[in-house]
């Protein structure tokens, strides 16, 4: 059982978890660019195999790659593991099979991780290896943009490995920056090594997490009591049909009084049109499961805490 509130003991907070996260590998062929005597393909391996001991059990990674199948190719892009559990050794194998061939479809690659981590729907995390630019025609910080005004908590940490400062690096950081993310250097292994472990470190939370959570409704708890509009400090907004849940969800963001939200669609209990519930901070708030079409959500900030009992 989850409760919404604001202010709450820290001892009762639920333990941070990831969000699902693609990792998007550079293996253009600029990759095989040798650093203090090793490739920087091998090294990202290393890395890579690094970040995977340090994941933890239950988020989702998936893994990507560009430009390791065909030269002159801006289509070489590929899935090589869903964002739909974890698998370390399976990752693993994927990255150590990688041979640098070709070109930096950069932009293509993070669309396409956003598009399998649904970043439309729920909270979305890729991380970001390049040591190149944009090779393929595309704009990586516009992509980011587009990318941000969709999504739904989406987020792109970036890693120029042995950029040199100039237009790529200008891209990437952009690429980062405009959603959220961080933006980091790294020359050699070690400088690797710790930009991917502050990148990984950096996604998001639980909180975040739960800011778009389909078939699901907010409910106020019995015996909980707050002065405001409704027990739990509910506001319903009446809504046209041609407004969705992004809308309800965006008129909560603007409302210091709200913590969170569920949007109720056209159909429900015989209505003839959606409804916005928007939820105080007063009151203890269940998740409850409903039709796919119901979408709650919880304002970045606002606390996740476990009921006790419920344990």
């Amino acid at each position: 059982m989850l409760f919404l509130a604001a202010g709450l003991s820290p001892a009762m907070a639920t333990a941070p978890e990831i969000a699902r996260t693609v990792l998007v590998l550079d293996a253009s062929g600029s990759m095989w660019g040798v650093i203090q005597g090793r490739s920087k393909m091998a090294i990202a391996r290393e890395a890579v195999g690094r970040l995977l001991a340090g994941w933890p059990s239950g988020p989702a990674l998936g893994l990507m790659a560009y430009g390791h199948r065909r030269k002159g190719d801006c289509g070489d892009i590929e899935l090589l593991e869903a964002p739909t559990g974890f698998d370390a050794e399976a990752l693993r194998q994927q990255v150590q099979a990688l041979q640098p061939k070709g070109m930096t479809p950069i932009s293509a690659a993070v669309r396409r991780a956003a598009e399998a981590l649904r970043y439309t729907e729920q909270a979305a995390t890729v991380i970001l290896i390049s040591d190149g630019e944009e090779t393929c025609e595309a704009d990586p910080c516009a992509l980011g943009a587009e990318l941000e005004r969709l999504g739904v908590g989406f987020t792109a940490h970036v890693i120029g490995f042995d950029l040199p400062e100039g237009p790529a690096r200008r891209q990437l950081q952009c690429l980062a920056q405009v959603t959220g993310g961080q933006y980091r250097e790294a020359g050699d292994a070690e400088g690797l090594n710790q930009a991917l472990a502050t990148v990984a470190s950096a996604a998001p939370t639980l909180n975040t997490a739960q800011a778009w959570i389909p078939g699901h409704s907010l409910v106020w708890q019995a015996g909980s009591q707050v002065e405001s509009e409704g027990p739990d400090g509910t506001r319903v907004v009446a809504f046209t049909p041609e407004q969705t849940a992004q809308a309800c969800q965006a008129l909560c963001q603007d409302d210091a009084r709200c913590g969170g939200w569920h949007y109720e669609p056209t159909g429900s209990y015989f209505i003839d049109h959606p409804r916005c519930h928007l939820k105080g901070l007063g009151a203890p708030l269940q998740l409850e499961a409903q039709d796919p079409d119901w979408v709650a959500g919880v304002k970045p900030g606002v606390r996740l805490i476990v009921n006790p009992e419920a344990e």
